[in-house]
């Protein structure tokens, strides 16, 4: 199951590049067309699709990889064993969250299935469906972090945990 795991997260990693890089083209040559007075119509729409992908999929990346921004400032003054119950406490939180984002966002996907994207002539559900899938994804991440925090002494970081695994 873990080398399942591993590879979806690979192929995870390897469409939010390639949504960015697209994304990037897509936009470039949309705007270099327009100037030439050749407008690409859909690509609007497209790149629409693309952000709002490469938005919940690329926070799976950084919620796995811990790529988020924190401020210490003031939590780096506790205790490590109240530092740690803080950071359980905290993904229990946004486990939370994000159940209530697959929720809003499975009845967004319902709501939006009968619309259409004009120029693309696709259901408006292909760009909402990425809230719940990617907080469903992101809900696996953070319960695996949840787990390994939990797993891991007051004393230690999940990083140095890491590291031992790996050496």
């Amino acid at each position: 199951m873990k080398k399942i795991y591993e590879k979806f997260c690979r192929f995870e990693e390897n469409l939010a590049l390639i949504l960015l890089a697209g994304l990037m083209l897509l936009v470039f040559a949309s705007a270099l067309m327009r100037s030439l007075k050749h407008p690409l119509n859909w690509a609007q729409d497209v790149a629409l699709i693309a952000f709002a992908w490469l938005i919940f999929i690329g926070g799976d990346v950084a919620v796995r990889g811990s790529g988020l921004i924190g401020v210490d400032l003031l939590v780096s003054k506790f205790p490590k064993k109240f530092r740690k119950w803080l950071d359980v406490f905290y993904k229990i939180l946004i486990i939370a969250f994000l159940g209530v984002l697959v929720f809003y966002g499975t009845q967004m996907v319902s709501q939006g299935w009968s619309r259409r994207i004009a120029a693309l002539g696709i259901s408006y559900g292909w760009v909402t469906m990425a809230v719940p899938v990617g907080s469903f994804l992101m809900i696996i991440s953070t319960s695996i972090s949840l787990v390994k925090r939990i797993k891991t002494p007051a004393d230690e970081t999940v990083a140095a945990e890491k590291a031992r695994d790996i050496g």
